[in-house]
């Protein structure tokens, strides 16, 4: 029997939970207003976050909760506190990034629901494993994952797996993007992505929507989803507005049915997607990563917003009209976009009329208008409207049975059945009297009693009425509004907790094991950065890149160095070979440099029991998260995240490494600049390709070509080597970081650092550009 997966609908405000749960929703996700990673949302404040609870377990959808921000120690004191009142409501699932989060809710709640977010970046067999052996019920895997690696894991992992099936995609694998934060001081770890990869950039001389993708739309292919036996179908959205909310969950929903119910989806689906790209668009949609590793054809380079539908093309000019040769109907207020390859010109259709029709239209700025420009409607008026009656304003209902007793001498009796668990709920009213003038009928109380118009809820009834009965009609109102009160209130008592506040956990009762001694590490890209990096002194271990795990054997004869090997920045299901084979031919070295929760549990699962340094993108943002991962690999390191300040820093109660040095990776991506821009897949070739934004700032993109991706590195470097004052008496390692450097570059920086340790402080050692980072001034 197939599995039926779950329609996940997201929700900015309460007027899309309402769209959400009248299009047929199972499932709603949410923020709150802390820790969300969509603060820029509508959000819910307390009181309306609890009522929402409410509502869905009414209509029996369940709620989940987005906690996915990263938590300061400042701030992971305050979680407690802002999500008793939830989880005490009947919360179903929280959804995290954070594992400071993780261990708190888990350890004060421990039936609550938990699942991994997107923004981990779980992109394996040995990752879901970890996450489900330590509570998580459910994760979500990286988008970039294709339909194969996910089947693999749900074939070997007991665990949920959701995925996105329509919406935004970011061109960065979640959680690895600091490109807002270093290109606007924004932090999507933070829940305020600025966006910039829906900026133009200028790549090898052409200027464009670079890094902006296609939304996805897997309604053609959600057969395929259902087979691989994926648990939940989740819809990216939660700043979208309530028809968009409405229109793409009752379109997956009825998809899926139809699938489930043995129709082939073919029709139907063409039909909903025809509506979906009406509503929003980029370029068209794409089926994401499901079925291709990358290509061009996800970009949604020409515009980054709501391209809308071709719906004519002009044929003729007759200021101040245009005749304009219809290819689908248009209707009255609709707005349409003449694109005229140098602006576009926004119009308000006037009246409707139907595809093959050539029709006038008033038009203005007819300097940029010609003959053969085409008109895209970016708001469907009808459509909409359509939308707004058939689903969001036709608010969805459950029957209830309900038994009406009414006997001579009794209060009159409403018993109500608990729709979900058969329960009987029984309501009494007014006492029952002998009629002295117009007795009261069953007709006419079933009929006050049926209007429950605004409730949600629609009475079935079976009545037992006496004779020659007198009862007040108000009272009969009463009885219905107190039925309805104690069934709610017993549907929503089902899902209650009750847990007390916990004693705060706090730096104090947090204890590490801190080393004396302070360690420098020199990271490189290659052997010739080693052999410049051996030759000094002051450098105690040396982390080199995987790609160079071949001489890993002659860099550790011929080094006093402590050797550590930097994994790949992601891990996947269909890379398992060449981790293996990087780990056999690496594993006599001093050490690993993980820089993902999948490599920490591969190098767990192969019992490996030296240190592992955790990359910045494992995010040990607080000290509880570092906690965590101490108990769970007791001889690990941590890299400090890049987005705390020096002090937030300083006052961790963990050891540390701190960067002083390097060019930030601010994107990992599965894309490809070269390929796209350049000379194709070239296999590591033409590396280092500048990226230009609109306000001049460069980015360098470099291919990872064994992993077949691409990082992309901040032009220009953090350098806080000359502020040695600011963290010379830190309780933390450094880190020297040198990635696209060249080997004078790297000479000089060695040298410079030299320098300051033997406190001979000379001059910078070149004019180059250097930026803090957000060592000082941190981030919104």
């Amino acid at each position: 029997m197939l599995n039926k997966p779950e329609i996940l609908a997201p929700a900015g405000n309460t007027e899309c939970v309402k769209a959400a749960v009248n299009a047929g929703a199972d499932a709603i996700y949410v923020g709150g207003n802390m820790f969300s990673a969509r603060a820029f949302a509508g959000n819910f404040d307390t009181n309306e976050l609890l009522e929402t609870i409410d509502y869905c377990h009414i209509n029996n959808v369940k709620l989940y909760m987005a906690v996915n921000t990263l938590l300061k120690n400042s701030e992971i004191s305050m979680l407690d506190d802002y999500m008793r009142p939830f989880v005490n409501n009947g919360l179903d699932g929280v959804i995290i990034q954070d594992m400071g989060v993780f261990s708190m809710l888990r350890n004060i709640y421990p039936d609550l629901p938990l699942h991994g977010s997107t923004q981990m970046s779980i992109t394996s067999v040995e990752g879901a494993e970890f996450l489900k052996n330590i509570g998580f019920c459910r994760f979500v895997p990286a988008r970039e994952l294709s339909l194969d690696e996910i089947k693999q894991i749900k074939s070997k992992v007991d665990i949920e797996i959701e995925t996105f099936v329509h919406g935004a995609m970011c061109y960065c694998y979640s959680g690895k993007c600091l490109m807002s934060s270093y290109a606007g001081g924004r932090s999507g770890n933070r829940g305020r992505c600025a966006q910039p990869c829906r900026k133009k950039y200028n790549v090898n001389g052409v200027s464009e929507y670079a890094l902006s993708l296609k939304d996805m739309c897997m309604l053609d292919k959600l057969d395929n989803l259902i087979e691989a036996g994926i648990d939940s179908f989740k819809i990216e959205g939660r700043m979208k507005k309530p028809w968009y909310v409405a229109a793409t969950t009752h379109a997956y929903k009825e998809v899926r049915d139809a699938y489930i119910s043995g129709e082939d989806i073919s029709r139907v689906a063409s039909r909903y997607k025809k509506e979906l790209l009406d509503i929003y668009n980029r370029g068209g949609f794409s089926e994401g990563y499901y079925f291709i590793n990358n290509g061009k054809k996800l970009l949604a380079n020409k515009r980054p917003n709501h391209d809308g539908v071709l719906v004519g093309k002009i044929v003729a000019i007759d200021k101040p009209h245009i005749k304009v040769k219809l290819s689908a109907d248009i209707y009255s207020k609709d707005i349409v976009e003449i694109r005229t390859g140098n602006k576009d010109i926004e119009l308000t259709i006037s009246e409707t009329a139907s595809k093959g029709n050539v029709v006038s239209l008033k038009a203005k700025d007819f300097i940029n208008i010609r003959k053969g420009n085409e008109l895209y409607r970016t708001r469907n008026n009808h459509l909409l409207d359509k939308i707004s009656s058939e689903i969001i304003n036709k608010e969805k209902t459950i029957n209830i049975n309900a038994l009406l007793t009414a006997k001579l001498g009794e209060p009159i009796c409403l018993e109500l059945a608990n729709p979900y668990n058969g329960k009987i709920i029984k309501v009494t009213g007014d006492i029952v009297e002998v009629s002295e003038n117009r007795p009261v009928s069953k007709e006419q109380i079933c009929e006050k009693l049926c209007k429950t118009g605004g409730t949600g809820i629609c009475f079935i009834i079976d009545a037992v009425v006496d004779d020659n009965i007198f009862v007040r009609l108000g009272g009969i109102n009463e009885l219905r509004r107190k039925g309805i009160e104690a069934l709610k209130e017993d549907v929503c008592s089902t899902y209650k907790r009750y847990y007390v506040p916990q004693k705060r956990t706090g730096n104090n009762d947090i204890i590490f094991d801190r080393r004396k001694e302070k360690r420098v590490f020199v990271k490189v890209n290659g052997i010739n950065q080693f052999r410049i990096v051996n030759n000094f002194e002051f450098v105690d271990c040396v982390i080199v890149e995987y790609n160079s795990y071949k001489d890993i054997p002659y860099i550790i004869e011929e080094s006093d160095k402590q050797i550590f090997v930097a994994l790949p920045y992601v891990y996947r299901c269909n890379k398992n070979d060449e981790m293996n084979k990087i780990y056999e031919s690496t594993k006599n070295c001093n050490g690993y440099l993980a820089r993902n929760i999948d490599e920490l549990a591969f190098l767990i699962d192969k019992g490996y029991k030296h240190e592992i340094v955790l990359d910045s993108y494992v995010y040990a943002y607080n000290d509880i998260a570092a906690r965590f991962f101490v108990d769970n690999y007791d001889n690990c390191s941590f890299v400090s995240s890049n987005e705390l300040r020096l002090d937030e820093i300083r006052e961790q109660s963990f050891n540390s490494i701190l960067k002083i040095y390097g060019h930030q990776s601010v994107m990992y991506t599965a894309n490809c600049i070269n390929g796209y821009y350049k000379d194709g897949c070239s296999k590591g070739i033409n590396r280092n390709i500048p990226i230009k934004d609109e306000m001049n700032n460069v980015f360098y993109s470099d291919n990872d070509c064994s992993f077949c991706g691409s990082v992309i590195y901040n032009g220009i470097p953090t350098d806080i080597i000359d502020d040695f004052s600011a963290y010379s008496n830190m309780n933390t390692d450094v880190l020297i970081d040198f990635t696209i450097e060249d080997n004078t570059l790297v000479q000089a920086v060695m040298e410079e650092y030299a320098n300051r340790v033997y406190g001979n402080v000379l001059p910078t050692a070149s004019n180059r550009k250097r930026t803090k980072g957000h060592y000082f001034r941190g981030i919104d």
